[in-house]
């Protein structure tokens, strides 16, 4: 399983651990990404009032697509819901920001 953005055909965008198996995508820890204001998302428990402890399974064609999230974001969603691991990044000193990017930071809420 790796951490993903699942995007589903309603719309909702969801960060997981997620495994694809024939036609069935296997989803755990799932939280729903949910803008805030201001340039900001937060991140909530998906299905928090079922017990979903063993994983959800859906049907591919419920998937509209799947993608890995930025390094900030995976490492927001490993610390808050996943196993509290998290992946330095990589700054040039010197270059604006991560890798040399010039694109404001990712500000995130849980």
């Amino acid at each position: 399983m790796s951490v993903q953005i699942v995007r589903l055909n309603s719309g909702e965008e969801i960060i997981c651990e997620s495994e694809l198996k024939g036609k069935i995508r296997t989803i755990k820890k799932p939280c729903i990404i949910i803008p805030t204001g201001q340039g900001q998302i937060g991140l909530m428990p998906w299905l928090a009032y079922g017990d979903v402890s063993d994983g959800i399974e859906v049907k591919e064609s419920f998937v509209a697509f799947t993608f890995e999230p930025s390094v900030q974001m995976r490492n927001e969603y490993s610390s808050a819901f996943g196993s509290g691991l998290v992946v330095p990044e990589n700054d040039v000193i010197g270059a604006g920001g991560p890798l040399g990017s010039t694109e404001p930071s990712l500000k995130l809420t849980t």
